[in-house]
């Protein structure tokens, strides 16, 4: 199993972070595209590429509202010509880039629209393109000239969770990014989705296609309990990341073990009374995957912890990563902390790499 990690859009953290993944054993960095949260992706991507040497490094995801699929294309191969066959494009509907803007995400209609385009021009550097009014090819030009690069092949990852998307992975992806499989159970659901998007297109979904799910793991310390300060902030982010994604309509609560219902039911009465009703959204995502908003610690117990992160002994958690593999996933895309990125790293590297 590779391991993967977020990497937060600092250009300082984009230089030092990468670099410090790489070095522990990570085989893949990917850097978000929420704009309205960090700073820009391409930027940080580049800044990464120049300071590494073999770590791939993808978009954790591109947002299809935020570029046009030309330019979306573009940019990641201008990242190729940096890092040739390191890149990968991964590439979702904008559930966290959007809602923090009190949007939706992208309906499937046009991200569908914006994927076949995007796979078209990332295989062949030309495309069929529709927009204001008028259908037109377009095709990259002065390919001699290597402003971008895409001769080297980049991957193309589809950001999905429901059966539609999912089936939009198989359909025109080389992998899919989802999110927060800690069962292997929930494995054969997804390659049914996939398979079946596959068959769409007259492909056959190889065994080995990339299943990538975001989740977060933590490692228990001998005799340690999931209320220790140190378990709490190596997970307070990602309890309080999985809660926002619950407000904001964009995960189901049924997904939460009983032992969490009356937290999270506590949560929607906090959020309840955020800001005004039309504008909660500017409010909900403060700290978003990266930190946990003082007045939300109260939310991170033992009970949210075990419900929404992967975490145990070392041997607990080798073993669950272990069954995961052998369901079929392909890799743990970790979120650190950003303020323990470092112990954070160390930790899986330490614990988990030498052992999956």
């Amino acid at each position: 199993m590779d391991f993967g990690t977020l990497i937060f859009t600092k250009p300082e953290r984009a230089i030092s972070d990468v670099k410090f993944a790489e070095e522990r054993g990570f085989t893949h960095a990917w850097i978000p595209d929420s704009h309205m949260i960090w700073g820009d992706t391409y930027a940080c991507m580049a800044l990464a590429a120049v300071n590494s040497k073999s770590i791939k490094l993808g978009t954790g995801v591109a947002i299809a509202s935020n570029r046009i699929p030309p330019v979306t294309v573009h940019s990641i191969a201008t990242i190729n010509q940096i890092a040739p066959g390191r890149t990968i494009l991964g590439f979702g509907t904008g559930h966290t880039g959007r809602r923090v803007m009190g949007l939706g995400p992208v309906k499937h209609a046009d991200f569908r629209e914006q994927v076949r385009v995007i796979h078209n021009l990332l295989h062949g550097g030309e495309a069929m393109y529709a927009t204001e009014g008028v259908t037109r090819r377009i095709r990259y030009l002065n390919h001699e000239r290597r402003f971008i690069n895409l001769d080297d092949r980049i991957p193309f990852y589809v950001a999905a969770n429901g059966p539609k998307t999912l089936a939009l992975a198989g359909e025109f992806g080389d992998g899919v990014i989802t999110t927060g499989i800690t069962d292997p159970s929930r494995l054969d659901t997804v390659r049914k989705h996939l398979e079946a998007g596959a068959a769409k297109a007259g492909r056959k979904l190889a065994k080995e296609f990339p299943i990538v799910s975001l989740t977060h793991v933590c490692v228990l310390e001998p005799g340690e309990k999931l209320d220790s300060p140190r378990v709490k902030m190596m997970t307070g982010h990602w309890v309080m990341a999985s809660f926002h994604a619950m407000a904001a309509g964009y995960a189901r609560p049924g997904y939460l073990p009983e032992s969490v219902a009356p937290i999270y039911a506590e949560y929607e009465k906090y959020v309840a009374q955020l800001g005004k009703p039309d504008e909660r959204y500017l409010d909900l995502h403060v700290g978003h995957c990266a930190f946990v908003a003082p007045v939300e610690w109260k939310f991170v117990t033992p009970e949210t912890i075990a419900g929404t992160a992967i975490v145990g002994t070392r041997e607990e958690v080798v073993e669950r990563l272990r069954a995961l593999g052998r369901a079929g996933l392909s890799q743990i895309f970790i979120n650190p902390p950003m303020d323990a990125f470092n112990a954070c790293i160390e930790e899986i590297s330490r614990e988990l790499i030498a052992r999956i």
